[in-house]
């Protein structure tokens, strides 16, 4: 197995140690041992990608990690900060795999579109893809890519999705929020369900999230079933009518059994984009790294810092059994906009938004055996 980028020990054994977890109180584990970057796999785009979809397959060879489209910024100048400077944003319709034994990486196929941003999960020796963006748009496409790099495709989403949160529950792609089209100035509190066992059966829509629609939470499953979707942000017009982002730090439980909401307990700081899905272990869901909000509220104020301080390299672990936040433990770069795949004990964070417009061919790796 690849040396990791990370190791997270004794997680999943509270109490914790003396160091206090801001802004929750709870106290952070030690012995988390961060590791040289240069020791971490990369995926084979050397400027990286933000909003690739990926999940892991089964092969003849053994696991392997399908990682697909993202979009980054090919042209940009060095050190640039503006729309002009970055140049056209570019979507990509390679599917990569990734040998989770080495960290090799290589060009399987391509698929029918490009595609960032969107739902996606695992699906026996193949993976699912819902709705997403490209450069022509929100989509509500959903295909099916099978392990040797072909596809076919599945029932449209009810509507344009990108940017939502989603979980796979017992053979079902549950998809959460999100925003329907490039334009939007408010977010989608809508949620679906696809049994991916009878996906002819369609798209079933679900009682919708309470409050305000969110984009870019994260979500996540806990051992009794129930889904648990917290952070992301929400969006209304401002005074010339653009879209402006709320950040959020409000947890919500779904539970498919009885098709309702409860509120669960806050995160301790307002995070959106994290790694997603939210990978789960013993002592809980871990919210994995993601942007904070604090350059983005500053900015809005109008007294921003010359230069953006990075995505957050923070770890939490959410128990929803005690309803506790705590620190779990830090990543080596901050990362957003990233796809996390679980492969027996290692969560690979795959590529991902460093700063904004800036993107990270790093594929991250956290051991939950230790």
């Amino acid at each position: 197995m690849l040396k990791n980028l990370f190791i997270l020990a004794a997680v999943a054994a509270l109490p914790l140690a003396a160091q206090c977890c801001p802004g929750c109180g709870k106290a952070a584990p030690s012995k988390v041992v961060s590791l040289p970057l240069a020791e971490s796999p990369k995926i084979s785009d050397s400027v990286g990608r933000a909003g690739m979809v990926a999940s892991v397959v089964r092969t003849a060879e053994g696991p392997r990690i399908l990682a697909i489209g993202g979009a980054n910024f090919p042209n940009a100048k060095p050190g640039a900060k503006t729309p002009a400077e970055r140049g056209a944003k570019v979507f990509y319709d390679e599917i990569l795999s990734i040998n989770p034994a080495d960290g090799s990486c290589s060009v399987l196929a391509k698929l029918p579109y490009p595609i960032g941003y969107a739902a996606h999960t695992t699906q026996g020796c193949g993976m699912v893809i819902a709705g997403g963006c490209n450069m022509e748009g929100h989509l509500a496409t959903v295909t099916r890519i099978k392990a040797d790099g072909s596809s076919e495709a599945l029932p449209a989403l009810p509507t344009t999705i990108a940017y939502p949160a989603f979980v796979q529950v017992k053979g079902k792609l549950y998809v959460f929020g999100g925003q329907e089209k490039a334009e939007s100035v408010t977010c989608l509190s809508s949620s679906y369900v696809l049994d991916l066992q009878n996906p002819a059966a369609g798209w079933q829509e679900l009682a919708p999230m309470p409050g305000e629609g969110r984009m870019l939470a994260a979500a996540g499953v806990w051992k009794d079933g129930k889904i648990y979707v917290t952070g992301g942000c929400s969006l209304h017009p401002d005074a010339k009518g653009a879209a402006e982002r709320t950040y959020l730090k409000s947890t919500w439980c779904y539970d498919p059994a009885t098709n309702s909401w409860t509120q669960a307990a806050d995160m301790p700081e307002t995070i959106v984009a994290p790694a997603t899905p939210m990978p789960t272990m013993r002592g809980g869901m871990l919210l994995l790294c993601g942007d904070p909000g604090n350059f983005y509220r500053a900015s809005l104020a109008g007294n921003a810092p010359a230069d953006h301080p990075g995505q957050n390299t923070t770890v939490y672990s959410f128990n929803p059994e005690t309803g506790a936040w705590t620190v779990a433990g830090q990543n080596s770069i901050g990362i957003a906009t990233a796809p996390a795949v679980k492969v027996m004990g290692t969560v690979f964070i795959i590529s991902g938004e460093t700063h904004p417009g800036v993107r990270t061919p790093v594929i991250s790796t956290l051991n939950l055996s230790k």
